[in-house]
């Protein structure tokens, strides 16, 4: 290659690549959300997200801060995505995004995905 041809890398670039490399290690899973009438990507929390969001006074505020960090496509972290909605706390993309329903529906995946919900069951009862 030449090398007065090649790419300057940039910041953004070396950013993109630390995310999705660490996209690369995760689990991921694709969700279907109505009032987009399209999919959405997350990726399975570790359990200081998990139990952060748990913590949070405000449920709600648990469930966005879960979401805010999970949903990894489309990024709801981009700035732009913020401008075009004009909001002014980051994780306020969550409530204009998706709608309230969905919001408690998609945390609620995250958390199962976490093993939080669903993850073990009862074989049978014993009796002493």
């Amino acid at each position: 290659m030449n090398k007065n041809k090649a790419k300057k890398v940039t910041l953004q670039d070396l950013i993109a690549r630390a995310e999705q490399r660490k996209l690369d290690k995760k689990e991921l899973r694709q969700l279907y959300i109505k009032s987009l009438d399209a999919t959405i990507t997350i990726m399975k929390p570790d359990r200081s997200l998990v139990l952060d969001s748990m913590n949070m006074e405000d449920e709600s505020d648990g469930d966005r801060h879960l979401i805010y960090n999970c949903v990894v496509e489309p990024s709801l972290k981009d700035p732009e995505l913020h401008k075009a909605y004009k909001v002014v706390s980051p994780m306020d993309i969550v409530d204009e995004v998706f709608d309230p329903g969905e919001v408690a529906n998609i945390s609620k995946e995250i958390v199962r995905m976490a093993g939080y919900i669903d993850s073990v069951e009862v074989v049978k009862n014993i009796k002493n």
